[in-house]
């Protein structure tokens, strides 16, 4: 698949083939909402937990007597009326114990890819070699090029110019090839890349 790539100034280059079957599969709905019901279900909420009155500690002693006090019975000072006391409806800390094997997270890696490419919502630049710390640059070339919100993905020979210049644009999020995974890309609008990273990223999927 033959798609433009782009200047880091906005303007047009040229184009680059892109792996078929890599970015051009038929991509498959069903095995990106696996991976995407995985992931959320492995995701670690912050959600405590809490003891109910049979894991609080203390004394199992009966609490005052049982008539004559002037108030109501109680049986237990581990009661969740009580402070210190065990909650009714404890909260469970949980976690999934589902997994999925690395192949089929790359498979899922190219659908996304093919997804993306499908829906025009990857770029290709040049490089990202800037001669200086410009946020409003950046930002200007990817206002140029429509670009909303973006995962933008170096190869690992990454400019640092580039990185400081992007960090404070909080639409887009920067890492490198090693780093690039679908869940990643599903967040953003466009999925953004240098000619060098799509190599690395096509070396690294082909030899899935």
């Amino acid at each position: 698949m033959n798609i433009d790539t782009f200047k880091i100034n906005g303007e047009k280059s040229g184009s680059i083939d892109l792996a078929d079957n890599i970015f051009a599969l038929d991509a498959n709905s069903e095995i990106i909402s696996t991976l995407v019901d995985w992931h959320k279900s492995n995701v670690i909420q912050s959600r405590p937990t809490t003891k109910n009155r049979s894991e609080v500690k203390g004394t199992t002693q009966k609490y005052g007597r049982q008539k004559g006090g002037g108030g109501a019975r109680h049986g237990s000072k581990k009661a969740n009326i009580f402070r210190s006391g065990g909650m009714a409806h404890n909260l469970r800390g949980k976690r999934s114990s589902q997994s999925l094997s690395k192949k089929f997270k790359s498979l899922a890696l190219k659908h996304v890819l093919s997804s993306k490419l499908k829906n025009n919502e990857i770029v290709v630049f040049d490089d990202f070699k800037m001669t200086e710390i410009k946020t409003k640059k950046i930002k200007n070339v990817f206002d140029k090029l429509n670009i909303k919100s973006a995962l933008v993905i170096e190869a690992q020979n990454h400019d640092e110019k580039f990185i400081l210049s992007s960090r404070n644009i909080k639409s887009i999020k920067y890492s490198n090839t090693l780093g690039v995974n679908a869940i990643d890309i599903l967040k953003y609008e466009k999925f953004v890349m240098s000619r060098e990273a799509v190599s690395e990223i096509e070396k690294r999927l082909a030899e899935k």
